[in-house]
């Protein structure tokens, strides 16, 4: 069974694994494969937190953190010092979760170790590029001189909810895009860290595992207005 969605855990003590949606321009899409249950983590939003990932079974997925907190604005701090130089991490927003706590829909904003970046929505299997739109189910990363490449670099990403359904969102102080809710999506305000895992033949596990550390940097709270956007 290949699963869509990835469970959204509301505790402290647990991450969740989805499959891998993001390629270069002009690569194959990665294609999904089954999700592992659970991995332990330790989250403490505003202090520095390494997540360290080094299991044959976690070849292939990304993992999140639990909710950080409902945001209009939000700001992180990554780096990352080991690992497949392509794997991106970063924030996953604006989603939904069913009864059963699976996510329906998420948007996702990632950086990767060679300089690019992706921004892109997931729902029922469609995968929408925010960055330039396409017809081909896939989102690409992108290069950008904002991001400071390289192993051990600190980039900072954030996201302003700036509209109803709009987020601007920044990376090292630049503005890097305006990224657009799809319509028929609910637009959540709850956000996660995430960090992904390359696949079997990109990583090097157990000699050198995936290492990501992240903090909170800034954030403010969502609070819905007359116009039904939240606080800046």
């Amino acid at each position: 069974m290949v699963r869509n969605r990835f469970q959204l855990i509301m505790c402290s003590a647990a991450v969740c694994a989805a499959m891998m949606v993001c390629s270069c321009k002009g690569t194959e899409v990665v294609e999904p494969v089954e999700v592992p249950e659970e991995v332990l983590y330790s989250s403490a939003p505003g202090e520095w937190q390494e997540n360290v990932f080094s299991g044959e079974d976690q070849y292939g997925y990304f993992f999140t953190t639990p909710e950080l907190g409902a945001y209009s604005m939000v700001e992180g701090e990554f780096k990352k010092s080991g690992g497949y130089e392509k794997s991106s991490f970063g924030f996953a927003f604006a989603y939904s979760a069913d009864e059963e706590g699976w996510l329906d829909e998420y948007l996702r904003f990632e950086i990767n170790t060679t300089g690019e970046y992706a921004v892109y929505a997931y729902k029922n299997g469609v995968y929408t590029d925010l960055v330039e739109a396409n017809n081909e189910n896939t989102a690409y990363l992108y290069p950008s001189e904002a991001v400071k490449g390289g192993y051990d670099s600190v980039n900072t990403l954030k996201i302003e909810r700036t509209g109803d359904r709009s987020y601007t969102l920044y990376i090292n102080g630049s503005q890097i895009a305006v990224a657009t809710v799809p319509a028929g999506f609910v637009n959540g305000t709850g956000v996660m860290a995430f960090f992904s895992v390359g696949k079997a033949d990109q990583e090097q596990f157990p000699d050198e595992p995936v290492r990501v550390t992240y903090r909170i940097t800034d954030s403010t709270v969502f609070a819905p207005m007359a116009n039904g956007t939240g606080e800046k």
